[in-house]
């Protein structure tokens, strides 16, 4: 495993980072078993998606005994509705479901703080005075977060703040479908300029990449802004998509979702089984072609 430095931070983490989010509706052994092998596999960026308890209860009986060996990053922007995440902006409740995040998994305190999936709609008030951006520099501020992030789906929200010199680091989707969006490549740049710690989301799209031979319809969420119907080719693999991600200058963490530990041991196999042709480039063209 290559170990790179997130941004400004000071943190090493490793190039592949585990997301919780699909861990949701699994049983707590699964989420042990995934969290188990992912350290085994040196692996330390772990990303915690929801403030809901069950799932919390979940991913603290993972990660008992090993929090001084991970870079963990949580999340304010969600809270507990009878055990299924909704989005809020309150910042009561954001402030709640924090304290409670970190009650239940027993720690101090979280690596990074993440504002999540800022829209352009409400970024001002995001990150105006008493918006979740001073929540979030208020718990840094007690000790409770060590570095601030966003995620956004928006390649100006993700810009703006890169240049703001505001937050430490920033969640973004980056793939092979999104090669031409609009404003990626400042993104790139700019993060790598700013040493903006860049973690790169949905490297898969959400799983649609890895549905091969298959035609499915690829939503904006899951490229930062471009929609498209294919047919996935039949040679796409796993390796590709992380390689091609890790090709890009600036990324620092690739954040891989998977649902059981044999998910995650196709995703591992980019360490002991890369490809010797890094050439993305008629898959690149493959998804340009019919982008909306």
């Amino acid at each position: 495993m290559i170990f790179k430095e997130l941004g400004n931070t000071g943190l090493k983490v490793s190039e592949i980072g585990i997301g919780t989010e699909f861990l949701f509706g699994e049983s707590k052994k699964t989420a042990i078993d995934v969290i188990l092998c992912a350290i085994t596999n040196k692996i330390n960026y772990i990303d915690i998606l929801f403030t809901v308890q069950n799932y919390l209860e979940k991913l603290a009986a993972a990660i008992k005994g090993y929090k001084n060996q991970l870079v963990i990053t949580g999340h304010i922007g969600t809270k507990d509705n009878k055990g299924r995440p909704q989005k809020t902006r309150d910042i009561e409740e954001c402030k709640k479901s924090f304290l409670k995040m970190l009650d239940i998994l027993d720690i101090d305190n979280i690596d990074i703080l993440n504002i999540q999936f800022v829209t352009p709609k409400e970024s001002e008030k995001i990150f105006g005075t008493g918006g979740l951006l001073d929540l979030a520099l208020s718990f840094q501020n007690e000790g409770k977060a060590r570095f601030i992030g966003i995620s956004t789906h928006d390649t100006s929200i993700a810009i703006k703040a890169a240049k703001s010199g505001k937050v430490d680091t920033i969640m973004f989707p980056i793939n092979l479908a999104n090669h031409y969006l609009a404003g990626r490549d400042e993104l790139l740049t700019t993060c790598l300029k700013k040493r903006i710690g860049l973690i790169a989301i949905k490297p898969f799209a959400g799983g649609k990449l890895l549905m091969r031979n298959q035609t499915v319809y690829i939503a904006k969420y899951q490229t930062g802004g471009i929609k498209l119907k294919k047919k996935i080719p039949r040679e796409i693999t796993p390796i590709q998509c992380i390689n091609y991600v890790n090709s890009l200058p600036g990324v620092s963490v690739i954040l891989t979702g998977v649902k059981n530990v044999e998910e995650l041991n196709e995703n591992l196999k980019y360490l002991t089984q890369q490809e010797n042709n890094q050439d993305f480039s008629s898959l690149i063209e493959f998804f340009r072609n019919n982008t909306n």
